[in-house]
């Protein structure tokens, strides 16, 4: 069956003091045009690049940021070294005011080094700034974090949470695709991958279908987005996209927010676990574990326990309330004391 061409809604005359909390949790990508552009660092950056780092200088209140520096031969492409056992970028700290130096010194090369200052807290570093991006319908525990540098690539990943970016200063190009196009993306390693999250070891940029032919059919299933100065874009939860910072200087920032369900944990730690203790038995106990997994994790009916009086059902009543949760958290800890 071929791949259904993905179809972005666009909206216009959403802002952060109105946009619907049901928007904010889309199960589908959205773009909200001129949705930031009425922040002050929006204006700034629309006047010159100079004037969004001076902004900037005055809302710091750190000591230093990290930052990693790439050769211009790697053309910004934040990636591995040649044999994936390590990375291709130098990170640093350094205080704000010299990053901003040399990425200014940067502009006037033919070839520029690049300078990328990956998430970086906006609460902890630029605190004042935080009072000017409210969004009223935003989760009071979203993190909210700032991206800056030149011309970047970060390749295709995924994030765990939902996921606003908004591109404030220069512009940015987002290439999306569903979830399930994970087998034609050609992942790396699980367990080293330069923001944390794997990462598509293709370039999507210059894509070489010989090396990875099953790329086509994520293309053909993805979509691009370039999201101008003001914009934002609404990244659901577990929708990988490659981003491409596209000026000499570019600023960033999203949000990072969940379904407020916190207390229940982190999915990839029952992926890891799931790596441990079942990826490598043998095909008859995987495929019977994996009936176990519908019944009791994917089955969103739960007809499966209706059997059960609600009152004897413990674990299997849905949602986890915190108690139960913080019961079973314990329970599995012991067994692995064990």
């Amino acid at each position: 069956m071929a791949n259904k061409k993905l179809v972005i809604s666009e909206y216009t005359g959403v802002t952060p003091q109105n946009i619907d909390r049901t928007l904010l949790y889309s199960e589908q990508p959205v773009i909200l045009k001129n949705f930031a552009s009425d922040w002050t660092l929006v204006h700034h950056g629309k006047k010159s690049l100079l004037k969004a780092m001076d902004y900037l200088r005055k809302k710091f209140d750190g000591n230093s940021v990290n930052a990693c520096y790439l050769h211009n031969d790697h053309q910004g492409r934040v990636f591995y070294n040649k044999d994936l056992s390590g990375f291709n970028f130098d990170p640093v700290q350094l205080p704000l005011n010299d990053v901003l130096a040399q990425l200014i010194d940067q502009i006037s090369k033919p070839h520029p080094d690049t300078i990328y200052v990956g998430s970086t807290s906006i609460k902890h570093y630029f605190p004042e700034l935080l009072e000017e991006i409210t969004i009223d319908t935003m989760p009071d525990d979203a993190l909210t974090n700032i991206w800056m540098g030149n011309q970047t690539n970060i390749s295709a990943h995924y994030d765990v949470a939902q996921n606003l970016a908004c591109s404030v200063v220069g512009r940015r190009r987002f290439t999306l695709f569903p979830p399930e196009q994970i087998d034609n993306l050609y992942i790396g390693p699980i367990d080293l991958a330069p923001g944390g999250q794997p990462i598509s070891l293709a370039d999507l940029t210059n894509p070489d279908f010989e090396r990875y032919p099953k790329l086509k059919h994520a293309f053909n299933a993805s979509q691009v987005v370039e999201l101008e100065v003001g914009d934002a874009l609404i990244i659901p939860s577990m929708w990988w996209h490659q981003v491409e910072a596209l000026a000499p200087f570019n600023v960033l920032i999203n949000y990072w927010f969940t379904s407020g369900l916190g207390h229940l944990g982190q999915p990839s730690n029952a992926l890891m676990h799931g790596i441990l203790s079942l990826r490598d038995l043998p095909k008859v106990q995987k495929d019977a574990w994996k009936k176990l997994f519908d019944h009791y994790v994917f089955n969103d009916e739960y007809s499966n326990f209706e059997h059960i009086q609600p009152s004897a059902q413990g674990v299997l009543r849905s949602p986890l309330n915190e108690i139960t949760a913080r019961k079973l958290r314990a329970q599995i800890q012991n067994q692995l004391r064990r």
